[in-house]
């Protein structure tokens, strides 16, 4: 910026104004404007042009104290120790221990979990925000090898353990894994360089890869492999089940919803999508999750998934505004203004009608202590968001015994949040080191995270409900 002298006549007399401009860009080409006028020179006196001075570093000396203050940050103190007790009692915490030791890198694991659950939509750097939130101090090439190590072979191995069959039994359902085969993508951010080495805008980085998880029959992922999308996956396939197998005596069932397995044979049974399904098994499919004819073993499995934007908008609304009208309740009962229980019903049930909220919305009115509350029941919203979308497999092995499968309920399927693979590290690197950056390892270490993220949800959600699954 900078100031102009503009110059005018009028009636014989030159005037002298001073106007504050600016350069701007538009359309490619550079322009000015007028940020200020400070009017007629004669106004600005040596005084007032020095009172000017100091106003404006006033401002400067003001807008400097405000970024030094400290930032306040939420407080994610008792989702922190709800974590840490977790990764205690599930075991990961000394199953990761016993790979890597003390040696002060499962604390910036356990950071990175936490801060996953905890705060996971968190867009700054993850050696940023785990130090603002007291949970670990290290540099972004420490937390980048703790990444790395935690998709070491050792450490899979270990947390398997810490996965197998958490709700019992030794039926079919319970000892048997399912393989999901899942296109999805890596994704991360580099900065790319101009010819003279200058950094300019980070870019998106995506890298199409096929992941395999290992889920039991409730869809509690085990543990998986990955490979590069075009890749043969036989042999990671082979290595993902000779992994599980060599700790627990399990069948493995691979869905393989394109026939990426035809030809191959292994310790394991292959699963393909159901085609020109007979009439007398589809009506039977009806009734049970699974029929036997022959050689053949149909079975369904259930995958939920969200419905439409629009829809899942509308319910978020209707929410919202049930949520208002019940706080302006439970303010007039604060205020006196309402103290009947029949009253205080009426006045609820309509609120909660008229949004068309009944099934996901429940309240509480104690009469006597004039105490009211209300709860939107998170099970039935996530239901009402969702659609549930049921497949049907079959299973062709001549060598399957008569009887060998029979399940009770449909296998669950919940593989959605593997689609999408993110850097959680945030630490992009530039183009000339991109591959070696996001290498198999880390790529591995961040699919890890995504697990141990998930089984902790899991645990957390058990909790809150009382125990139910």
């Amino acid at each position: 910026m900078f100031f102009r002298k503009i110059i005018t006549k009028k009636n014989g007399k030159e005037y002298v104004y001073i106007k504050l401009i600016e350069n701007y860009r538009q359309d490619g080409k550079v322009k000015q404007r007028v940020v200020a006028n400070f009017g007629s020179i004669d106004n600005l006196a040596p005084d007032r042009i020095n009172s000017l001075i100091a106003s404006l570093r006033k401002l400067q000396n003001e807008i400097e104290t405000q970024n030094n203050e400290p930032t306040y940050l939420p407080d994610f103190s008792t989702e922190v120790t709800e974590v840490q007790n977790i990764l205690v009692s599930s075991g990961i915490k000394q199953s990761i221990i016993r790979v890597l030791g003390h040696n002060g890198q499962y604390q910036l694991i356990e950071a990175l979990i936490i801060n996953a659950v905890v705060d996971g939509e968190n867009n700054a750097p993850a050696h940023e925000t785990c130090k603002n939130m007291g949970l670990a101090n290290a540099t972004a090439l420490q937390f980048y090898n703790a990444v790395k190590s935690l998709g070491q072979e050792p450490v899979k191995v270990e947390l398997i353990k810490t996965r197998i069959f958490d709700d019992g039994g030794n039926d079919n359902f319970h000892n048997t894994l399912y393989v999901h085969i899942i296109k999805s993508i890596f994704e991360g951010t580099f900065f790319d360089m101009d010819v003279p080495g200058n950094l300019i805008t980070p870019k998106m980085f995506q890298k199409p890869i096929m992941i395999l998880v290992a889920c039991d029959a409730a869809g509690n992922s085990v543990d998986f492999e990955y490979v590069e999308e075009g890749k043969q996956i036989t042999e990671p396939v082979r290595d993902l089940v000779n992994r599980i197998t060599n700790q627990l005596n399990a069948t493995i069932i691979v869905l393989d919803p394109e026939n990426y397995l035809a030809g191959t044979k292994g310790n394991y049974l292959v699963a393909n999508l159901a085609q020109d399904i007979p009439g007398e098994i589809a009506g039977l499919l009806g009734q049970q999750v699974s029929v036997r004819q022959g050689n053949q073993l149909f079975f369904n499995t259930v995958r939920h998934e969200q419905k439409s934007e629009a829809k899942i908008k509308e319910i978020q609304a209707n929410l919202a505004k049930v949520s208002a009208g019940l706080e302006t309740i439970k303010a007039d009962i604060l205020l006196g203004k309402l103290s009947k229980e029949s009253a205080v019903r009426k006045r609820a049930e309509g609120v909660i009608k008229a949004n068309n909220c009944q099934d996901m919305v429940s309240y509480s009115f104690n009469e006597a202590t004039q105490n009211f509350c209300y709860q939107i029941k998170d099970e039935v919203v996530k239901q009402k968001t969702q659609s549930m979308v049921r497949t049907t497999w079959v299973i062709k092995n001549p060598d399957l015994l008569e009887g060998q499968f029979k399940w009770e309920k449909p296998v669950q399927i919940e593989t959605n949040q593997y689609s999408l693979i993110t850097d959680r590290l945030k630490t992009p690197p530039t183009s000339m080191y991109l591959d070696y950056h996001y290498s198999a390892a880390i790529i591995s270490g961040h699919i890890q995270l995504e697990i141990i993220k998930n089984q902790i949800t899991k645990h957390l959600k058990n909790q809150n409900n009382g125990g139910e699954a």
